[in-house]
Parts: C-alpha cells; structure tokens; sequence
C-alpha cells in the first residue's frame, strides 16, 4: 500500500509531495494533482466546503500550537471501490507541516456513476459526508451512497444531480471531540 506524502508550508500552500503521490496521482488520472498544477497553490484551492475547511484549519492550529501530531481514519472513497485512510498532520520544522496518508483497507464493488468526476450533473445538488461518505437522504438521515441512489432515484432522471459535500452529524460530533480534546473517534466511515 502506498503512503501518499505531502508539505506544507507555514502559509498552507503545498510545497512538496513525494514519489507515491505522483504514482498515485498517475494512475487515478490525476494529471492535475502532479506537481506543476499543485506546488504553490494553497491546500484551500482543494477543499470547497467551508465546513470541512473549518476542521482542518483547526487541525493545523493544534498541530502548530501543540507540536504534536494528529491522525484520523476516514472513507475516501472511488467510483468502484470504497477505502478507508489513515491521515496524519504532523509537525515539520518551524511552521510548516507533513500531511501522510495511509490506505487502511479497500473493497471493490460495483461502480457508482454518482461518485464519477467526469459524469455530467444536473444543476441540483446532494450532500455527501466528506469524511465517512454518506448521503444525505431527507428524512432518512445519512446513508451509504449505494442506498442513497436508491432512496433518491437517482438515475431515473437523464442527468443525476452533483456532489457537494458537508459533515453529518455523527462526523461533526467525533471531530469536535478530537478538537477540544477529549475522547473522541478516530475512524469515520469504517468499511
């Protein structure tokens, strides 16, 4: 299993990432995540959910503030396969910071066009948990992507809706656990 590495610098803009990050980037057709469309750029470029940006912000200050290293499991998940990853922040000289990511576990299932980045999307949105990978299902709470497609009837209409992604509640509470520092979770999204 690889171990994706990446760094930042002390203004949180990407500043190196190692061999697996290219081979990983190559073989997921990532040619925009290969160093000359990332190095420089900031980590916030990446992650459009302001909530989600909130979180990690706070990581980063705890980190820098505590000298100490944070690590966190969580779904991320493709099209046909599900997988769960160990992330670690750690302190890197001065300000600066070492993100590695793990894959913990992986399982292969049938693909979901939903989780597609190249599929075309309706004007419409569903919410997906950015860190344990459920759907938002109204007035059925969070659910697993397949049983999500289902509930919504997704692809009964010709162009499905988009993702867009938040924090469910259970995610939201473990994470403000870790952030105050007490006990809290460290796997979201177990497989």
């Amino acid at each position: 299993m690889s171990e994706l590495e990446y760094r930042l610098n002390a203004e949180d803009q990407i500043s190196s990432v190692n061999e697996d990050w290219l081979s990983f980037a190559e073989a997921n057709g990532g040619h925009p995540l290969l160093p000359p469309g990332i190095l420089g750029r900031s980590l916030w470029d990446f992650i459009g959910d302001m909530e989600t940006q909130h979180l990690y912000r706070v990581l980063h200050r705890r980190v820098r503030t505590l000298g100490k290293p944070v690590r966190l499991s969580f779904r991320c998940d493709a099209p046909e396969r599900r997988r769960l990853l160990q992330l670690d922040i750690l302190p890197h000289g001065g300000q600066e910071l070492l993100y590695r990511v793990r894959t913990l576990r992986q399982e292969f299932r049938e693909p979901v066009p939903l989780l597609d980045p190249e599929r075309p999307g309706e004007e419409s949105f569903v919410t997906m948990c950015g860190w344990c990978k459920r759907v938002a299902v109204a007035s059925r709470g969070w659910l697993e992507v397949e049983e999500a497609v289902a509930a919504l009837a997704i692809f009964d209409t010709p162009r499905p809706p988009q993702l867009t992604h938040g924090v469910c509640e259970e995610c939201s509470e473990g994470l403000s656990a870790i952030l105050e520092g007490r006990e809290g979770p460290t796997v979201f999204g177990a497989l």
